[in-house]
Order: structure tokens, then sequence, then C-alpha cells
């Protein structure tokens, strides 16, 4: 079970720099499965999850898929973004970041 969101792209570009990428896909969104939701991850709206990512400066959030997770795959930002106006999207951020966050958050989808 997990909560929906909206994915967020260049209109004005012809260009997709996912690499094929899940947010590339013809998808009506994104379904957070490590975020308590009533949705089930569909064709439509495929798994993904929000991960914790440490820098040597300090640390933010991005949204990778369940498949490259599990596939241990390294994942890059592929110029699109995932957000909602669902408090439990923010609510998980805080909680693995430890400090408020409000605005949409990068989505990793780009594997090499």
């Amino acid at each position: 079970m997990g909560l929906l969101v909206n994915v967020y792209k260049d209109a004005s570009s012809k260009y997709d720099c996912t690499n094929g990428g899940v947010s590339s896909k013809n998808i009506k969104g994104l379904c957070v499965t490590n975020v308590d939701g009533p949705f089930d991850p569909c064709d439509d709206y495929p798994a993904v999850e929000i991960v914790k990512q440490t820098f040597g400066f300090g640390s933010s959030v991005k949204i990778v898929p369940t498949k490259e997770i599990e596939n241990k795959s390294w994942t890059m930002m592929g110029g699109n973004y995932a957000a909602t106006s669902d408090s439990r999207f923010g609510d998980m951020i805080e909680k693995l970041l430890g400090h408020s966050f409000y605005g949409a958050v990068p989505i990793h989808d780009r594997v090499e």
C-alpha cells in the first residue's frame, strides 16, 4: 500500500533525459510504497520509494523506483520531479531528514 504522487516534467522539452526511466513512460503518476496510503502500485502508478541521500555537506531525499532498489542499480536524476499536497508525503521526508520539507522531490530513474 502506498501514496499516489504526481510527476512533473518540462513540457517544453522535446527530449527525455531519463534514458527510458519510469517517469518517461505514459503513466498517471507514481505510488510511493514506503508512505502509508490506501493505494497499491499498478501499471498506471508504478512502485517507488522516498530515500535519503547523504552528501559530504548534508543530506537530501530522492525518489527511486522500487525495481531499481531491488536490483541495487545506481540511479541518477533524469530531469523529472514528483510531489503531492498530501501531508503524509512531507511527514515521511521530515522523518528521513529530521526537519520539515516542502516541494517537489527529484526522481532518480535514470540507469545507464
